[in-house]
């Protein structure tokens, strides 16, 4: 079986307070420092996103914590696991559309008081719960609320984050850097290219896959033969629905600015976040962390729209896919 993928947009207002950011690189607590998660939440078999490098980080609730959240750039507020939220008692005040990679569902909303991320804190208001195999057992997401202004970096090989402003961000010597434009207040879209094919790229480091839309197919299968190798299929554990999918494509070789990314292995189709976005008709590639966890560590500036890579010694690296 293929990759695991696991992919979630959530859509709420979120209001930042502008408070000092933790300008250290924070490790999450061991698996073993928080109460047990419940086998519904996580996927049949060994499907722990650790593996695929996805970033967790030390989150309070309420003065309470930390807890593990997963790193996620996709997500513009972020969620907390329905068993955190009634190990807190948070009360439910009312409910919230998700969009995911199949479509939109909804989730009840708890009262948070205050979230905080070290010295980050984000003003209470209302967050989404979710439960199931969408959370990998972990006790919520991370989202960039708060992070306009700020850069956050994630060091894969050590698995922790660091949030500093913008304005205060030390230059990150030896990275990549890439200019991008800042879309809906919080997604950093950069442009890439394929076979000579100018693609839009959206860092998602809450999904364990890559995605391609049918635009892209499209505009590579005009330039491009037998570039594409089947693979048997995946399951993406949304918020919603289990979505298998089933089609994929082989993109041998990426272009950003100076770095060469090869063998991608990109799930197609006519997903819903790619029209919620507004970017189903333009050549899309959404990355996640089967890509992004082969380099050593990733940047993302909200207050200059540019992201940063760290690439491993021979500037190339693509997907790992999970047999």
């Amino acid at each position: 079986m293929g990759a695991l993928g696991r992919f979630l947009m959530v859509v709420c207002s979120a209001v930042a307070a502008a408070t000092a950011a933790a300008a250290e690189c924070i490790d999450a607590p061991d698996l073993a420092a928080y109460q047990e998660a419940r086998p519904e939440d996580f996927a049949l078999g060994p499907t722990r996103s650790d593996r695929l490098g996805r970033v967790v980080a030390p989150v309070s609730i309420n003065g309470q914590g930390p807890y593990r959240f997963i790193v996620d750039t996709g997500a513009n507020r972020s969620v907390v696991s329905q068993a955190l939220a009634e190990q807190l008692g948070l009360a439910q005040t009312g409910s919230g559309e998700v969009h995911s990679v199949h479509g939109v569902s909804t989730a009840p909303l708890v009262e948070v008081a205050s979230l905080e991320y070290g010295e980050l804190s984000l003003t209470g208001a209302a967050m989404p719960m979710l439960h199931g195999a969408v959370l990998a057992g972990e006790q919520g997401l991370l989202g960039v609320d708060g992070m306009r202004g700020r850069r956050l970096r994630m060091d894969f090989e050590r698995n922790c984050i660091e949030i500093v402003p913008s304005s205060e961000a030390r230059r990150l010597r030896g990275w990549a850097t890439i200019r991008g434009e800042l879309r809906f207040g919080h997604l950093v879209v950069i442009r890439g290219h394929i076979n000579g094919v100018r693609v839009n790229l959206l860092i998602d480091t809450g999904s364990d896959s890559s995605l391609a839309n049918n635009a892209l197919r499209d505009a590579l299968n005009a330039r491009v033969r037998d570039n594409r190798r089947q693979i048997d299929y995946a399951i993406a554990y949304t918020a919603g629905d289990r979505v298998i999918l089933n089609r994929a494509m082989l993109v041998q070789r990426l272009d950003i600015g100076e770095l060469e990314v090869r063998n991608i292995t990109a799930f197609v189709g006519d997903f819903h976040i790619f029209n919620f976005w507004g970017l189903q008709d333009e050549p899309t590639l959404l990355v996640g962390m089967d890509v992004l966890s082969q380099a050593r560590g990733l940047a993302i500036d909200y207050g200059r729209s540019t992201v940063h890579v760290r690439p491993r010694d021979d500037l190339r690296f693509g997907s790992r896919v999970q047999n």
